[in-house]
């Protein structure tokens, strides 16, 4: 049995199907059954992390896809601990590129403790550390929708993103096969594509012009927490991961075409696959 957390996130999402058609059993968890959705082919299990009893929510898992909401280091390594009482042998731990850059921004530094607690757990392991997700741009969706504009930090760096099914499809075949134990995985697109570069196939896709707008970091902070709803803990967090990363995320590493024995999915094919999501709203 593989027990996946964050099942209803971007990874997530992706990988509890993707486990499942590869003839796995799994367990996912969330808060709220009734209101998540997940493949119906997956034993859904309700908990939350902080309060539950981890050894007897994990019981019974032999592998362990281990992803928690804010990238807690405190919340990951009782999981790992949890999970080697409970007899897993093989822990997999979504992470991020910036540990392999040394990064010292909070949301890297959480996941470098992380990956810390996960090595010294018990089980076989397993990092993958992502770059930036594809799915980010969903961001870009309302003002796409009601205003044919993108609205980006100024000095936003090119991006060598990621397709989530990209990294769903290599922690699938981490968690189902032995030939990955004690490795890590650095894992980003194939290519490093400007936002400008990402607007113009996006534009290109839909099929109408889409302006570009770079704006100071003081208004895009406001956006995030008034558009999005971002706390102002978490805008300061990712303004302080994009200081640190701005000089890496062009980086291409070709795991992806290692590992899965194919090319990484590019962004045009992400455009092309959520075109409906960001489809004009006439009148605004």
């Amino acid at each position: 049995m593989i027990f996946v957390l964050g099942a209803t996130g971007k990874v997530g999402r992706a990988l509890v199907p993707a486990l499942l058609d590869a003839g796995a059993a799994v367990r996912a968890l969330t808060r709220d059954p009734a209101k998540a959705r997940i493949d119906p082919r997956a034993e859904v299990v309700q908990g939350d992390l902080d309060t539950a009893d981890l050894p007897a929510l994990l019981d019974g898992s032999d592998r362990v896809f281990v992803l928690t909401q804010g990238h807690s280091a405190d919340r990951e390594a009782a999981v790992a601990r949890a999970a080697a009482r409970a007899g897993a042998t093989h822990l997999v731990k979504l992470s991020t590129t910036g540990v392999h850059f040394g990064q010292t921004d909070p949301i890297t530094r959480a996941h470098a403790e992380a990956e810390q607690a996960i090595r010294e757990a018990g089980p076989a392991w397993t990092i993958l550390r992502p770059g930036a997700f594809m799915d980010n741009r969903f961001a870009w969706r309302d003002s796409i929708r009601e205003e044919n504009a993108v609205y980006v930090p100024e000095g936003d760096p090119a991006s060598a993103l990621i397709h989530v099914r990209d990294i769903a499809a290599v922690a699938t075949l981490a968690l189902t096969t032995a030939d990955h134990e004690g490795a890590t995985y650095e894992l980003t697109g194939g290519e490093a594509l400007t936002t400008a570069e990402q607007v113009a196939i996006l534009s290109d896709v839909l099929g109408r012009p889409i302006e570009f707008v770079a704006e100071p970091q003081s208004a895009a902070s406001e956006r995030m927490m008034r558009k999005y709803g971002w706390p102002a803990d978490a805008v300061d967090g990712f303004f302080a991961l994009k200081r640190e990363s701005a000089e890496r995320e062009h980086v291409v590493f070709g795991t992806v075409e290692r590992v899965l024995g194919r090319p990484p999915l590019n962004f045009a094919e992400w455009a092309r696959e959520n075109a409906a999501a960001f489809a004009y709203h006439y009148g605004g």
